[in-house]
């Protein structure tokens, strides 16, 4: 027996032919769990016994909860049932088996992160004493984007040197091939294997394993005839060639995912495996969809229809290319709302307010950030008016490396030179010797740091004596530090203005920029910088009672942490987010150029994809009520009022191009105008788009939605599309209408490039609608 009730789309799933493999695209909230649950009790009632079947979850909680549901949905008693595991789970066990088999070599399962820190400080110890070429200014720089290039080896099926080229690291990290396979070796020798290892060790020896090993191996394995995989689109090379060598030729296989809600491919996850790679390895395949979600309403969907539709269809399936990506939302009613306050904090707490007056509680409440430096304003303010929040994913505020940073500077000014108490943390004392570096070697820097800790009031004539030693132009830079430390006293009573000129005078944002190996890493610490100095400036205190104020806060987040803060507001990352709903989602730190994320004149059309499908996860957490915490000008009020038909805008707007793409003001209008009899024609940028969305939904449109007027006038507007001899076709970004009137495209393969339109030909592609 199926449960029920099942939507036309999940039906067709479930009852599909049990003889073929199957793709399943399905929308945020439409229903996996219960679709996939039931497709389970249907192979079972076609007479396939429940140990042929395996479920294949990405993630412990939820496998969890899908093994907890089914259970509650078999109606019928049996020693037997699916099993329900992780691609990691699977992978231990099979290791094991090989290991008893002898097949690869015994090792320790270790799941601490400190032990895989610990082995990677001994590999590069390694590398330094091999004379390795590394430019190294602090361990904290470079040890988060090691442990992201072990995960994206291991991940892959390529060399390290393959993997390092592909995901295009700076040359800052050269070094990390040699360190990874530095890395194995200790690894091996120790016999140790760490989460990721369960699928690579395996993965290993299946790959060379001669004709009588692969007969071994093979024997190993449950002989599962139906494999039933979730989030097919997080799948990456090694665990997806680990389950074709092993079911390929012996199973039926249904993928179930969403390519628009691939948001993990910075470490590993390869969206084109379902995209187009099942196609062809799984022949024939059957294509079905799950349309429709039943999380959020039309408001919700019409957005996320709309801003879905300027990402390129690469589906090598000639009739799904063709098909335009229609999310349907059948929930309750989703409210949409924009900031009502320009600064961040008293947007957010507003709002929060007006939440709790009627019937939400923050326990279902959520702020999901692109940058956790868009969180700093965001916990200031929560702190400031004690209102409980988790945090997830990151460490707490006061343990920010930036912030304690600028709080020991604060410290110097407030007179922490006489009386160490003052500063935050005596620790946060080696701060004014390493940021920025002083270029001590490494073997000196740990004995200066605790004499510099010991002695704070030593520090100018430590700097002093450095600087007799060094001599030229490192000895001019140390006796300018040693100054400017003694000056810092003068700024006691405008530590905001202190801040900005200590960043300036020492350099520390160009030392940012040479300890960091990504563009993104640079403007993270920045953007903490600049709203913590914000932050400074507003509550316009000396800098005594602003540490002060700084420590009370801190205190007050500590002692959340040791109470039940089950009921707080929830602070995330979009990243954090997949997979999670809640009644209420405000999504802050929407400008251009943070979210989507793009380094200046280096727009890569695919990377602004990767960030649409972001926008999308984000819009589609939201239940009752979506809120971006940003407020629109008078003129960006305007383009979202009419569609985006005021084009010729001198710059991109300060707000996301994604809130103009999903077109929010106009889903509104063209939902409210449903019901109503009579009204003048409304006109739309892509009536056909929502007049589809509507008839796919069973609306009732009374109202006639006209096409907008696109007519070619000499300029090139926003959206449409040229093509340049070099570098073939892209689409306009904007162009300026005043000066030189520069065009900017982006291009697929090469980015983002300006013109000037008297010496560049660019042709405009004719619309296919």
């Amino acid at each position: 027996m199926m449960l029920n009730p099942l939507t036309i789309e999940q039906q067709a799933v479930v009852e599909s032919n049990i003889d073929t493999h199957s793709k399943i695209i399905a929308v945020a909230g439409a229903g996996k769990t219960t679709t996939l649950i039931s497709r389970i009790n249907y192979l079972i009632e076609q007479g396939v016994q429940p140990d042929k079947i395996a479920v294949f979850m990405f993630n412990k909680s939820a496998q969890e909860e899908f093994s907890q549901r089914l259970s509650l949905s078999a109606e019928r008693q049996s020693a037997l049932s699916p099993d329900v595991m992780t691609f990691h789970s699977f992978g231990m066990k099979l290791a094991r088996r090989m290991e008893q088999r002898q097949l690869i070599e015994r090792a320790q399962l270790v799941a601490d992160d400190f032990s895989l820190v610990k082995l990677l400080r001994e590999a590069m110890q390694q590398l330094v004493r091999m004379n390795v070429s590394i430019e190294l200014h602090d361990e904290k720089d470079w040890l988060e984007d090691a442990i992201l290039f072990l995960d994206q080896v291991k991940s892959s099926t390529q060399s390290a040197n393959a993997v390092f080229h592909d995901a295009k690291w700076s040359k800052e990290r050269a070094f990390f091939p040699a360190l990874y396979k530095q890395f194995e070796v200790l690894r091996q020798r120790k016999k140790i294997r760490f989460f990721s290892d369960l699928i690579s060790d395996p993965l290993s020896f299946i790959q060379d394993a001669n004709e009588e090993q692969t007969a071994l191996y093979q024997g190993l394995v449950p002989k599962y005839s139906h494999l039933l995989i979730d989030e097919f689109q997080d799948i990456n090379d090694s665990q997806y060639a680990l389950l074709k060598k092993l079911y390929q030729e012996s199973s039926y296989w249904m993928m179930v995912g969403d390519v628009e809600q691939c948001i993990y491919e910075w470490r590993g996850a390869k969206p084109d495996i379902m995209q187009n790679q099942i196609d062809e390895d799984f022949k024939p395949i059957s294509r079905f969809e799950l349309s429709t979600s039943f999380r959020f309403g039309h408001q919700i969907g019409l957005m996320a229809t709309n801003l879905l539709a300027y990402n390129s269809k690469k589906d090598t399936n000639e009739s799904a290319a063709k098909q335009e990506h229609c999310v349907i939302g059948k929930g309750q009613d989703t409210e949409f709302a924009f900031a009502q306050y320009d600064k961040t904090g008293k947007a957010l707490l507003s709002e929060l307010k007006q939440w709790g007056n009627s019937v939400g509680t923050l326990s279902n409440a959520a702020v999901l950030v692109r940058l956790y430096s868009d969180m700093v304003p965001i916990q200031l303010a929560l702190m400031h008016r004690k209102v409980p929040y988790q945090l997830h994913g990151d460490s707490p505020l006061f343990e920010n490396r930036q912030i304690r940073m600028l709080m020991a500077y604060i410290a110097v000014m407030a007179g922490g030179f006489d009386d160490a108490s003052i500063f935050y943390n005596r620790d946060d004392i080696s701060y004014l010797m390493t940021v920025p570096s002083l270029g001590i070697p490494p073997n000196q820097r740990k004995v200066v740091n605790q004499r510099a800790i010991a002695s704070p009031h030593l520090i100018p004539q430590m700097l002093e004596s450095m600087a007799d030693e060094a001599g030229g132009w490192r000895a001019k830079k140390l006796l300018e530090r040693a100054d400017w430390l003694r000056s810092l006293t003068l700024y006691q009573k405008q530590p905001d203005k202190g801040i900005i000129n200590t960043l300036d005078k020492l350099g520390i944002y160009r030392y940012f920029e040479n300890t960091s190996s990504k563009d993104i890493q640079y403007n993270e610490k920045v953007a903490t910088c600049e709203s913590f100095i914000a932050y400074i400036a507003g509550v316009q205190l000396d800098a005594k009672s602003l540490l002060d104020e700084l420590k009370n806060l801190a205190v007050q987040d500590q002692q959340k942490d040791q109470i039940n803060s089950s009921d707080g507001l929830h602070l995330m990352s979009l990243h954090k987010a997949k997979g999670l709903e809640f009644d209420l989602v405000i999504m802050a730190g929407l400008k251009e150029g943070q979210f989507p994320y793009y380094e200046a004149n280096k727009v890569d059309t695919r990377l602004i994809e990767a960030e649409r499908r972001l926008f999308y996860v984000g819009i589609t957490r939201a239940k009752q009520r979506l809120v971006l915490l940003n407020k629109p000008d008078k003129k960006e009020s305007k383009r979202l009022d009419l569609a985006e038909r005021a084009v010729n805008t001198k710059k991109v707007s300060d707000l996301s191009r994604f809130i103009f793409e999903s077109q929010p003001i106009l889903t509104q209008k063209v939902l409210s105008r449903q019901f109503e009899e009579q009204s003048a024609p409304l006109e739309v940028k892509d009536a056909a788009q929502v007049i589809k969305y509507f008839n796919m939904a069973g609306l009732t449109l009374n109202q006639t939605v006209d096409q907008a007027e696109n007519h070619f006038s000499g300029k090139l507007k926003p959206g449409e599309k040229v093509r340049h001899d070099q570098f073939g076709q892209g689409v306009v970004i904007r162009q300026e209408s005043d000066g030189h009137e520069m065009i900017f495209v982006e291009f697929e393969d090469v980015g983002y490039k300006r013109f000037n339109p008297k010496h560049t030909k660019l042709v405009k592609v004719p619309s296919n609608r």
